[in-house]
């Protein structure tokens, strides 16, 4: 669906896609070119979860998964660059995101509709399949050599949306755009109204108000954490972020972590990372990686990276 702001110049594309509400704004510099990036946006997030949800049995993902140990599955030069980006989490994370670790999470989520904790035995079970550094590919097709072996995407796969339409809006001449897909955000230009999108960091303990408004421009940000997101089993709360070292949900005190960067996919992979490192290793990274900044939120504190009172709007 497509609303337009004429005062404003601002369309609007809201849908449903990859599990969330998602929202599209921009000023395009005419109907013509507002019609065809919305048809180019919606086209391509179709095909994106088309091929790459674990929860479509004929997905290539699930066929991928369901190949494990039997055959190399080929790839379009699409899908081996998502494939790439596979290696690019792992490497770039320092192996703590794992693209393979869906056994476990398989696992926790049984676990979780059983209400039962799963056993030691179990969980070293499923950490035996887990390893990116095991799977083979090269241009152009992937095998998972192991029975029982699997990917998933989450890591980085809505992040990797949001910039891929971005970069499908500047193919458009748009200029001022933000991309929220579930609160997954990147921004182009600004809105009509001011120089700055103006956009909410997610509020673990109070879901109707933000943690903090936040000013950007050409930046992107994400939100990861277990405050909002986790798995009940036997009356104990599990955060939903699984840490693949150990095949445990990871439990610190770290309820969210809000990353900025110039693009979706870096500050996804930051703020998942922190929240499997911990508030001072976490955000030791975010001060060690350029052009990023970060809030993170605790159960009773809320830290801030060096630079990030810049992009502060004051309540």
């Amino acid at each position: 669906m497509t609303t337009q702001d004429l005062t404003a110049g601002l369309f609007k594309l809201r849908f449903k896609a990859l599990g969330t509400n998602c929202v599209v704004q921009f000023r395009a510099p005419s109907v013509d070119s507002a019609k065809g990036y919305r048809t180019a946006a919606l086209g391509w997030i179709k095909e994106f979860e088309k091929t790459w949800s674990r929860f479509k049995p004929d997905s290539l993902l699930c066929q991928i998964n369901a190949s494990a140990g039997k055959t190399a599955i080929q790839l379009t030069p699409e899908q081996d660059q998502v494939v790439r980006l596979c290696e690019h989490t792992y490497r770039t994370s320092r192996e703590i995101i794992d693209p393979s670790s869906y056994p476990l999470t398989k696992l926790w989520d049984e676990a979780a509709q059983r209400d039962e904790i799963p056993s030691e035995e179990a969980i070293s079970t499923a950490r035996s399949s887990v390893g990116w550094e095991k799977v083979e590919f090269s241009s152009g097709q992937i095998f998972l050599p192991e029975k029982g072996m699997a990917l998933e995407i989450g890591g980085f796969g809505k992040e990797y949306a949001v910039d891929q339409l971005i970069a499908l809006a500047r193919s458009f001449e748009i200029e001022h755009a933000l991309v929220d897909l579930g609160r997954d955000i990147a921004t182009l230009g600004s809105p009509a109204h001011g120089p700055y999108w103006v956009v909410g960091a997610e509020n673990a303990q109070e879901l109707d108000a933000p943690l903090h408004r936040l000013a950007i421009t050409n930046q992107a940000l994400a939100t990861s954490g277990n405050g909002r997101r986790f798995r009940s089993i036997g009356g104990e709360r599990f955060g939903h972020i699984i840490d693949a070292r150990s095949g445990w949900p990871v439990k610190n005190d770290l309820l969210t972590a809000t990353c900025l960067a110039n693009d979706c996919l870096t500050a996804g992979l930051l703020s998942t990372s922190a929240c499997i490192l911990g508030t001072e290793a976490g955000m030791a990274e975010i001060d060690r990686s350029l052009h990023t900044e970060a809030l993170f939120q605790t159960e009773t504190d809320t830290l801030f990276s060096r630079s990030i009172h810049l992009h502060l709007i004051a309540s």
